[in-house]
This record gives C-alpha cells, sequence and structure tokens, in this order.
C-alpha cells in the first residue's frame, strides 16, 4: 500500500516512478480516447505547431512602404519638440493677479 501511494504522488524512487509516468500517459491516452478529446500530441507535432506560429506571427521582412514613411514622419515630429515655440513666450512682468 505505501508503495502505490508512493508512485501515486510521485515520492517513489526513480525505478517505481519511471514506470508510473508510463502508465499515467497510459491512463491519459485511454481517458481521452473514452471521452472524444483529443489525444495528447507528441514532440514532432509540437514543433510543427511551434512553426506555424511563428510563421503567422514573425514580423514581415518589408514593411508597407507607406506605413514606413508615416512611422517616420511620426517619429521625427515627435522626437524633437520645436524649440521656437518655448522662445516665442514671453516671461509675463509685473504682479500675479495684477490687472491691466
Amino acid at each position: 500500500m505505501c508503495n502505490s501511494r508512493a508512485e501515486r504522488f510521485g515520492t517513489a524512487d526513480s525505478k517505481g516512478s519511471e514506470t508510473s509516468k508510463q502508465s499515467e500517459e497510459v491512463k491519459r491516452k485511454a481517458r481521452a480516447e473514452r471521452f472524444g478529446l483529443a489525444v495528447p500530441s507528441t514532440a514532432v507535432d509540437e514543433e510543427e505547431k511551434k512553426k506555424a506560429r511563428l510563421a503567422r506571427f514573425a514580423p514581415y521582412a518589408k514593411p508597407d512602404t507607406v506605413e514606413g514613411e508615416k512611422r517616420k514622419a511620426r517619429a521625427i515630429r515627435f522626437s524633437n519638440p520645436p524649440s521656437s515655440s518655448l522662445a516665442q513666450e514671453a516671461p509675463i512682468a509685473g504682479k500675479a493677479g495684477a490687472v491691466l
């Protein structure tokens, strides 16, 4: 009883845990088939999924030229605030709150 409990909870030695992992995998596959779930994928399937996702979400090699020009213009416009607008404002002379 102690050995089966140790295997179930993963506290058994390495020999028993390897067989328990295999038995768990078999149980999961049988349950998936019984309930009509997708059978767990293999490493090859995982690699194919990763490649498909990378192809789908990878950045494009060459962005649209119009969009690129807009981005450049926007970056130039907002990167350096115009210093002339600050120079045009003159300091206010007089006391604060004084009515002219």
